[in-house]
């Protein structure tokens, strides 16, 4: 294996609140964000399949889509100069071609790591699953490796099996896993592999929360269960699944004052950075739920903390 791709372990570690006491739960976070410093946290693992292709396909670079404030556009240019290769991101938003003023730093940060932006109309952007359009990109771009939006693929899927297997060493009875929700290829990993390496027939009942960092994202869920049945058969085994739709804190890239609150509240309590964008609204989620009564007694939850850090500058 390419050294650029090796996987770091990175630590679980167990939070304590009198709220965790009262509901008779425990709680660990994996920070997962540790696992590399430019390509942190479930885009190292969706990425490092597709990364190793590339390389062994002898892909001259990469290509990708995202939004402003796309993680996936950040982790895919810090990858592709990990592997010495260009790289184009497709941006939805024509109004940021000519106000490089207004770029999110997730956009300063991967047009500093190289990536060329082609910014797009939003009507032009739609067309990024499009077979047509995908297939005129692949003429224009002949030797690029073409990721799909978030970085979700069949690849990415199986990225996940390794993750899964370094989680169940460090926690092996934990029974549910809270994770943040863009494309769904995430949930869709740990669903798929939340028993890797496990003796499925004494192991712990597993669920996976998928926590939507988007609104009206139902349309998540027929891809998030076609990746999901297509290693059904050679699994026969899964967790448990669900995608939350009501703690995206008013949409993506959106912060309303409970979200802002919790944030301050959980960085002062535990000095673990979180970010607005996905995983803050995650364990806010989680929290949620708990007071609520959703959690069942005696549970090892585990609050999975997939980078993104950057997204703390916008």
């Amino acid at each position: 294996m390419n050294p650029a791709l090796k996987t770091k372990t990175t630590p679980i570690i167990e939070i304590h609140s009198t709220l965790f006491r009262e509901h008779d739960v425990r709680v660990y976070v994996k920070l997962d964000f540790m696992n590399h410093p430019e390509v942190q946290g479930n885009k190292w693992h969706k990425l490092k399949l597709n990364l190793q292709q590339a390389i062994k396909q002898n892909k001259s670079s990469l290509l990708t889509f995202g939004g402003a404030y796309s993680n996936h556009i950040a982790a895919t240019a810090a990858a592709a100069k990990l592997i010495k290769r260009p790289s184009l991101g497709i941006i939805r938003g024509e109004e940021l071609s000519d106000n490089p003023q207004k770029w999110s730093h997730t956009l300063k940060k991967a047009h500093a790591d190289g990536m060329q932006l082609k910014f797009v109309t939003r009507q032009e952007y739609r067309k990024r699953t499009d077979t047509d359009y995908l297939k005129g990109l692949q003429e224009q771009y002949p030797n690029s490796q073409i990721l799909p939006e978030g970085g979700s693929n069949n690849l990415a899927i199986d990225g996940f099996s390794d993750l899964c297997m370094e989680i169940n060493r460090q926690c092996p009875n934990w029974t549910q896993l809270f994770t943040a929700v863009g494309t769904g290829g995430t949930l869709a990993g740990f669903s798929s592999y939340a028993y890797a390496g496990e003796n499925t027939k004494i192991a712990t009942k597993k669920q996976v929360f998928g926590v939507s960092a988007l609104k009206n994202s139902e349309h998540l869920l027929p891809q998030i269960q076609k990746w999901i049945k297509q290693r059904t058969g050679k699994l026969n085994f899964k967790a448990d699944w669900k995608l939350l739709t009501e703690y995206h804190c008013g949409g993506y890239a959106k912060q309303n004052p409970e979200l802002l609150e919790f944030i301050d509240s959980f960085e002062t309590n535990y000095k673990i950075p979180l970010e607005p964008i996905y995983t803050s609204k995650t364990f806010l989620a989680f929290f949620k739920m708990l007071k609520q009564g959703n959690i069942p007694k005696k549970s090892n939850v585990i609050l999975y903390h997939s980078g993104g850090l950057q997204g703390n500058k916008i």
